[in-house]
């Protein structure tokens, strides 16, 4: 079975990048329009949740270099990333995927935890829900679990 990804690479503001890819659907020529329009919107609720730029993306095998310039905000860092738990719906198997550069303002105060009650954390997690499929079937479903702040190394 054919396995269809998407995703994004990340830029920070010490020129640092970090990957980021998801499964997809299939995308035919009847479901590109719609896809692209999910994929879009996805790129744009992620923008709104993270201090990095996105930089590239990727589906199907076609790249797009977007901007190679560094953001300006220097708390732009790859080394924090959004752990984004989510759970294929029919299975209920669980997921993990990390995501660079996150905007720290969107934690819940005091915690690591993201404040998904945030319109702009709502808004990814609606375009997640949109836009990704299990990567074990990716005609399967999923619901986002949690989000919080992790930290990594080099």
């Amino acid at each position: 079975m054919a396995k269809h990804y998407a995703g994004v690479t990340i830029l920070d503001a010490s020129d640092e990048s970090s990957s980021t890819s998801f499964s997809i659907g299939a995308v035919t020529a009847i479901s590109i329009a719609g896809f692209l329009t999910q994929f879009g919107a996805w790129k744009t609720a992620l923008g709104n949740i993270i201090l990095g730029k996105i930089s590239k993306d990727i589906w199907v095998g076609d790249r797009t270099d977007i901007d190679n310039v560094p953001p300006t905000d220097s708390n732009a860092q790859i080394e924090l990333k959004w752990l984004l738990s989510y759970q294929a719906n029919t299975t209920k198997k669980t997921f993990r995927e990390e995501i660079a550069c996150p905007d720290t303002a969107k934690l819940i105060p005091g915690t690591d935890q993201a404040d998904m009650t945030d319109t702009d954390i709502a808004a990814f997690v609606d375009a997640v829900e949109d836009l990704y499929r299990s990567p074990d079937d990716d005609a399967e479903s999923v619901t986002v679990l949690s989000m919080k702040l992790v930290g990594r190394n080099n």
